[in-house]
């Protein structure tokens, strides 16, 4: 009767497990897709910084180009982030 409980015991905790890793995997791949979206908003934010510096004055122009080199900068960071959660979750699941 001992094997019979703790076999019971061990099918219950993989069946919690499994639904908690099916419950991260969900939640990992909304965050990447957040993140995803986020990229393509600031690179976006870049180009119109951009565009819009260059129909300015010098003095007015530099502002803009700064701003845009910021954003540019905070797309490639997301990008970064995404492309490394990608590699730990594939490992974790490879």
């Amino acid at each position: 009767m001992q094997v019979s409980t703790a076999g019971k015991d061990q099918r219950e905790r993989a069946l919690t497990n499994g639904a908690w890793e099916k419950s991260m995997d969900s939640s990992i791949q909304e965050i990447l897709g957040i993140l995803e979206d986020n990229v393509k908003w600031w690179e976006q934010a870049a180009v119109t910084c951009e565009h819009a510096a260059s129909h300015l004055p010098t003095g007015e122009k530099e502002g803009w180009l700064l701003m845009g080199a910021v954003y540019r900068e905070r797309a490639q960071k997301h990008t970064r982030l995404v492309e490394q959660m990608r590699r730990e979750n594939n490992a974790a699941h490879g």
